[in-house]
Parts: structure tokens; sequence; C-alpha cells
């Protein structure tokens, strides 16, 4: 198969995009198959010489610039040529925004079957654009689920990384009669073990972040910004440092609300235990999992949570805020704790970081939840959806009537989805 991923985020931007991304072109290239990437100017330097990589011009994107995205044109003639000539089998869009739309277009211009990932839920980050609060807010929301509804009107099917987002995509955005397939974005694991680093050197990087051999580590890894609730997090330290008074607060990345973090951990006077690090190389993230005692977050705005498995794969026990998609792979006090008021925190984390049983239990556990998020099965669910609706594709123009095609529709989602049911079954 010939597949294009028409992107608007991509390397060197950090985010869970962009590692569902990576992920499906190395899973893909692995079955043989040629990936072409459609992202924009910048994305890389010098994309390396087995990478089928086309840069659409653009200019970085406005609104949170910390984060170095960009907005591309959403049509190059030159590329539409390049496009013409490899004769791609399947265009897969990942965003609803300029390489989305070229997505769109070429999909029409070419008669290529599109499919779509959606895998933001724009409302929840519309404080970037807009900053309205309060009742006025739900104006620039409904905007935002318009825009998603109109996007996925024409693709084949639509793939989520969760129940929740599917469920949104139905019940808030309006999306009917559209194929949703549920496709969690899984990882490689091997990275995160535990028997990767040595004890000196998570002592030598705990040293060097002014933590103690025995200071306890609460984690907090991902994007420092508005959605994540990293302040309730902050406001619940007070408690914890003062039954545990060697506990380090320890945030790794960057983003809008770091300055405001900082002054709210002065204001709280627990600046002494709360330690930011700044953007780290990917390639040192899973160290920092390794060393910390407890992994924590209050972010209901995930679409997935990738940072929840890749906690799980390193062995750290997860105090998260309760949220529909984590409770799709997270049983609360079995491989993580579910808290459902943020009044809880405090003593969440207290509990575990003093119990060693239930710690080694939720580590055990956890473990074994990271291993059927396995990027051979993400790889494998989503060749199946190519190869079906590649087929389908050309099937169903044979057709004539709207009930014949509606039935034909039917018959595909069914085959589809047992056969995702099957691919789960046989790795867990």
């Amino acid at each position: 198969m010939k597949i294009g991923i028409f992107t608007d985020a991509y390397n060197p931007v950090t985010s869970g995009v962009v590692t569902s991304i990576n992920m499906l072109e190395q899973e893909m290239k692995k079955r043989g198959h040629e990936v072409y990437v459609f992202a924009p100017s910048k994305s890389t330097a010098s994309p390396n010489e087995n990478q089928n990589l086309y840069m659409l011009k653009s200019m970085p994107l406005l609104v949170a610039r910390q984060y170095k995205n960009r907005l591309a044109a959403f049509y190059s003639r030159d590329v539409a040529k390049k496009i013409k000539d490899i004769g791609l089998d399947i265009v897969h869009t990942q965003s609803e925004f300029s390489l989305g739309l070229f997505g769109k277009i070429i999909s029409r211009k070419f008669d290529v079957p599109f499919i779509h990932t959606y895998h933001t839920m724009w409302e929840d980050y519309i404080h970037y654009i807009i900053p309205i609060k309060g009742t006025r807010n739900i104006y620039p929301k409904r905007f935002a689920r318009t825009i998603s509804k109109n996007f996925v009107t024409k693709a084949e099917c639509i793939i989520t990384p969760s129940k929740k987002t599917e469920k949104y995509l139905k019940y808030k955005c309006k999306v009917k009669n559209k194929p949703i397939y549920v496709i969690p974005t899984g990882i490689d694991i091997k990275p995160f073990k535990k028997e990767n680093f040595s004890e000196e050197e998570k002592n030598n990087l705990k040293e060097s972040l002014g933590i103690k051999k025995d200071d306890k580590v609460i984690l907090f890894l991902g994007r420092v910004a508005e959605e994540k609730s990293i302040d309730i997090i902050m406001n619940s330290m007070p408690t914890v440092f003062k039954s545990i008074p060697n506990a380090k607060f320890l945030l790794v990345g960057d983003g809008p609300s770091k300055t405001a973090l900082e002054e709210l951990s002065k204001k709280l006077n627990i600046q002494d235990n709360v330690i930011f690090t700044g953007k780290v190389p990917w390639t040192d993230v899973p160290k920092y999992y390794n060393l910390s005692d407890v992994f924590v977050n209050a972010s209901v705005t995930e679409t997935q949570g990738l940072t929840f498995i890749e906690a799980m794969a390193a062995g750290v026990p997860i105090v998260a805020k309760y949220a529909a998609n984590l409770s799709e792979f997270i049983n609360n006090t079995e491989n993580g704790i579910l808290v459902k008021h943020d009044a809880d925190f405090p003593k969440s984390i207290i509990y575990v970081l003093n119990n060693d049983d239930v710690k080694q239990n939720l580590i055990s556990n956890g473990y074994n939840t990271a291993k059927q998020y396995s990027a051979e099965e993400f790889g494998d669910k989503l060749e199946l959806v190519y190869e079906e609706v590649i087929k389908n594709y050309k099937v169903k123009k044979q057709f004539t009537s709207k009930e014949d095609v509606e039935k034909n529709n039917k018959k595909l989602y069914k085959k589809i989805t047992d056969s995702l049911l099957k691919l789960t079954r046989i790795k867990k």
C-alpha cells in the first residue's frame, strides 16, 4: 500500500499526536508499505534517507508559540503533482486544519479514499484562541464542534484513540451515520523498562536536580498548560510535604502555565520542594519516569493519555483525576488510583508513598496493562482498516441506490469491528 499521512503536527514538536503519527509511520514501514508524510515546512531540517517527507510552506502559529506549531498552506500545486505520480492508495488525515484540508482536496482530486484520526477535542483548547470564560464560552465551543463535524463528513471512517472521543463525536459534535473505530495508540514499552537504568544513573540524575537519594519523587510529565490542571496537584502539595517532608514535586515539561505555577509554589511556600526541569529531550523521558515514586495528573481533557501508559511501562504507580478515557484502562485501586474529588489528592498520594504493598501491586498490574498497548497491535489494526476501506471503496462504486450503499456500509462496519475485536483478543 501507498499511504499518505497529512498532518499539521510533526517532528520536532513533542505531543501525543506526533507520537501517534511516528508510531503509525514506523509500524506501516515494518509491514512493507510505502509511507508518505505531508507536513508543514521546518518539520525537520534534514529528513532521513528512508523517509518520504513532503513539506508545504508554512508560518509560525501565533497562538501557543512555545509549542512551535506551524500553519501551512492548504494547497501546493507542486506537491499535488508529486502525489499524482506517487499514486496514493489511501489518504489518512491527522488534523482538521491546513494539511488536513489538503488531504481532503487530494482525496477528491485523485479519487482516493480518505480516513481521519480525530486526536483533539478542540473545545478544551479554545482558550488559546478565544480567551472567553463563563457562559459566553459555549459559542466558541459550539464552533469547534461544528468544525469537527464538517471535516469528517466525506471520510470513509474515523479513528479515535478512546471511547471518550468516540462518544464526543457522536453526541457532542452530532456526527451521524459515520463508522468510528476506537484504536488506541500503542507504545514501545522497551525504552521505559526499569532494567534499562542503574541505581547509579538514577541517583546521578537526582543529584543534578537537587534531589537526595532517599527523597520521594512525585512526578508530573507533560505539557505545562491550563488544560492539564496542574494547579490542583500543586495545591495538594503542602499537605503531602507536611506528612512526608522528604518528598519532592518534579515537573518535567514546558508550557504557558510554568510561570504561574512557579508563583503558586512561592505563594504556598513550597518552592524548596518543587522542581521545574523545563523541556527535556524525549530520549531522556524514560529516565525521569524511572527515578519517580508516583506519577500524578489532574487533567480531564486527554483523548487517550499516553503518559499514563508510559508511567505504567516504567513501573511507576499512578494517582490521577477520574476521567472517562482513563477509566477505559485504569481500574481504581487495581492498576492506579483514580481520584474523583480534588480534596482527595493529598491523601491518595500519601497513601501510595507510605504503603509498599499497595505501591508494588499498582506497579505490577500497571505493567501488565501497559503491555496490552503494544505498537504491534496498533499497526495491525490500522493496516486492517486501510485494507478493508481501500477494497470497499472500489466495490461500492457499483452500487447505484442509496439503500444498497447503506447496506454495504453496515456490512463493512460489522466486518471491521469484528476483526478489530479478534485482534484485541489475540493480544490480550
